[in-house]
């Protein structure tokens, strides 16, 4: 990979052509996707996976904010052990590289954990010996923070800026997919309670008024009570 320099002491990793274009496949594979499916979680997981794959490493999550706890839930991932996805919190604490890219609503890069002063990070990620991560936060309308997209490398790695561009996009695309989906459930919702309400009043044969007299007789009642309309009118 080509490097470019930028003063005495920084170096600017560049993408190459060929990097550059499969960052450009995976985020068309992605949109593609997303268009095809209505699941939170699939899709979800299905950016984690392209992700992952586009950078080359074996570790990704979606992190959801949970603001009832201040915790992340690890709502998807590729690479984990059984028993993270769906389960594993993260504190969001001052010391937390996840909360300080949340507050900063810009992603945040460790390079190496065993240099890095700044944070502390949750057991289970020593435990698969992640070495190197990028936090980038999701924001949906008004910049309200969903959570947050990170890749996780076992190995000390220089994440380039287009490195960054590329997952700051995904995070851009799952915003409007994630709200997509979260307005499309509660309609549906919405259209289920209605549809019990429908199913309520087609089961009731009368109608009363606040003395618990008849005043409505539906179709049907005749038959299941034995009552004619004139016989049960203010009984």
């Amino acid at each position: 990979m080509p490097l470019a320099q930028a003063g005495p002491l920084t170096t600017i990793i560049m993408a190459s052509p060929s990097q550059t274009a499969r960052y450009q496949h995976s985020l068309s594979q992605f949109g593609e996707f997303v268009l095809d499916h209505d699941e939170l979680d699939d899709i979800l997981n299905e950016a984690c996976r392209l992700v992952a794959q586009g950078l080359g490493v074996d570790l990704a999550k979606v992190v959801e904010i949970d603001r009832s706890s201040d915790t992340g839930l690890v709502r998807a991932g590729v690479g984990w052990k059984p028993g993270v996805v769906g389960k594993e919190r993260i504190a969001l604490s001052e010391r937390s590289s996840e909360a300080f890219a949340v507050a900063k609503s810009k992603p945040v890069i460790t390079r190496d954990i065993s240099c890095e002063d700044r944070f502390e990070f949750p057991e289970f990620l020593l435990d698969h010996c992640v070495v190197a991560m990028v936090n980038v936060p999701i924001l949906l309308s008004g910049r309200v923070p969903f959570g947050l997209l990170q890749v996780d490398s076992r190995h000390p790695r220089d994440f380039g800026e287009q490195d960054v561009q590329f997952l700051k996009t995904y995070a851009m695309m799952l915003g409007p997919a994630i709200e997509r989906l979260k307005t499309a459930s509660a309609l549906k919702v919405a259209d289920e309670r209605l549809q019990l309400i429908e199913n309520a009043r087609a089961y009731v044969m009368v109608i009363c008024d606040e003395d618990d007299r008849i005043t409505a007789w539906r179709a049907g009642a005749e038959e299941l009570l034995g009552w004619s309309p004139s016989e049960a009118s203010g009984q």
